[in-house]
């Protein structure tokens, strides 16, 4: 019994130590924006494990209603990353801020999970890092005072055009 004991201890230790740690490291991951600029969110992925591990999928949420989110993860994130090996600094996602009626200038707050494990079909959690997309007031253009002057101006001269052509 002692024996059979000793052995699952040693076979959960070594499980344990051969389990891989992967770690998402954003670039930036506050974000401040004006509606209809789109915010890219760049990052490393990096496995500190001695296994080969497969990314597999990777959902993220955002809190908002109007928020454009264009997920890079077919396009930018590799297959699978072998122990103690980093993605290089890739595009993940994009969120383009859109209707400032619906998601008013405030934080708000997003994860970004990604799954994977020891094969392809694997869909265990590996690192889920938050983020923040804070919507600023959309700017107005407002036209300077040199503006209004210039539009006074040939406003002007186009009502005195027919007089001086009269004479």
């Amino acid at each position: 019994m002692k024996t059979l004991l000793n052995i699952l201890i040693l076979a959960a230790l070594a499980t344990a130590g051969a389990r891989a740690e992967i770690i998402i490291l954003f670039d930036n991951p506050h974000q401040t924006g004006h509606p209809g600029d789109p915010l890219q969110f760049f990052g490393v992925i990096s496995n500190t494990g001695s296994e080969t591990v497969f990314l597999n999928q990777d959902p993220l949420t955002l809190d908002g209603i109007s928020f454009t989110i264009t997920d890079w993860f077919f396009t930018n994130v590799p297959v699978s990353l072998d122990g103690t090996s980093s993605s290089p600094d890739i595009d993940l996602f994009d969120v383009t801020l859109r209707n400032p009626l619906l998601d008013p200038p405030g934080t708000y707050l997003g994860s970004y999970t990604l799954l994977g494990g020891v094969d392809g079909g694997a869909q265990d959690t590996l690192a889920s890092p938050g983020f923040d997309v804070t919507t600023a007031p959309s700017v107005t253009g407002v036209p300077e005072p040199a503006s209004w002057f210039l539009l006074g101006t040939a406003l002007v001269g186009l009502g005195a055009a027919p007089r001086l052509r009269r004479r």
